[in-house]
């Protein structure tokens, strides 16, 4: 059934998921919800058409990381399971517009929910929550947000004080191609300018001219440099679920070492197009090195 487009299990006893799920790529809507799931198979990780992909009333208490491949995603719901903790990747589905969390377990939020520029409404009601992210407060879009039901003792100030929202640095960066330089002032500006990025990359520039961000686009072969008054660091890799944020290494033998640093089967220089455009639009948000690659120190 490779034509199959929407394919709705909700509502029965289903424990486990076949891998070939995976082979039907047609589908854009999979719900799966009110089932007995506690793990999902990698292979819906090739879904990459999906925008509505529902598992409320399961019992899972992990996600596969191939489920940060599904950038085509507007609606996740993920209500009334088991999760105590988000993977970082999640930030990597910035097309989504709904993101339902109600009745998990979670204690914290990572900061890559700031990358999720489309979000309009995140529900988090019922879960065990003492702090928010300072990243969640970058999300313009945002028009609804449930923390009904957590454990919040204090309110962060981005929300006490809306202004605190707006980008910490400026609305814009400057855009360096060779010798042409152009004004970025928003996120369709950005991609315009990645879309006729030379091979020798671009470099983006805070308007105050401290801090860089050196883009290079080679499909699995991108990588950044950035650069500010005390460090010039390298991309080395996506960060790895559950490693600390920002993560970053002193030099490139050391990183060798550290089990964080290291992919097998992948040079971890090479990071994806996605990936580095990823942390353009952090960049421009937020006026910081980006967090969703590890660094090294640039020999």
């Amino acid at each position: 059934m490779t034509a199959l487009t929407r394919l709705v299990l909700v509502g029965n006893q289903l424990s486990a998921l076949p891998e070939w799920l995976g082979n039907l790529t047609a589908l854009t809507e999979l719900g799966l919800g009110g089932n007995r799931l506690t793990v999902l198979p990698e292979s819906l990780g090739n879904l990459s058409a999906l925008t509505w992909l529902g598992l409320s009333g399961n019992r899972l208490s992990v996600l596969p990381e191939s489920l940060g491949n599904l950038t085509a995603l507007t609606w996740l719901d993920l209500a009334d399971n088991q999760l105590s903790v988000l993977p970082e990747w999640l930030g990597n589905l910035a097309a989504l517009t709904r993101l339902d969390l109600t009745d998990n377990q979670l204690t914290m939020l990572p900061e890559s929910l700031g990358n999720l520029t489309a979000l309009t409404q995140l529900y988090l009601t019922d879960n065990q929550l003492t702090v928010l992210p300072e990243s969640l407060g970058t999300v313009a879009a945002l028009t609804r947000l449930d923390l009904a039901g957590n454990q919040l003792t204090v309110l962060p100030e981005w929300l006490r004080n809306p202004t605190a929202r707006e980008q910490p640095v400026n609305a814009s960066v400057q855009a360096w191609i060779d010798d042409t330089c152009t004004t970025v002032a928003g996120a369709a500006d950005l991609d315009a300018v990645l879309d006729r990025v030379p091979s020798s990359g671009l470099s983006l520039i805070s308007d105050d001219g401290v801090r860089s961000l050196h883009i290079t686009l080679a499909g699995g072969q991108s990588g950044l440099v950035w650069e500010d008054e005390d460090e010039m660091m390298l991309s080395w890799g996506p960060v790895p679920p559950g490693a600390p944020l920002g993560l970053t290494a002193g030099d490139a033998e050391y990183a060798f070492s550290d089990p964080w640093f290291t992919a097998e089967g992948a040079d971890p220089f090479e990071i994806t197009e996605g990936q580095a455009r990823q942390a353009g639009h952090e960049f421009l948000r937020t006026g910081r090195r980006p967090n969703n690659v590890q660094w090294v120190d640039k020999p």
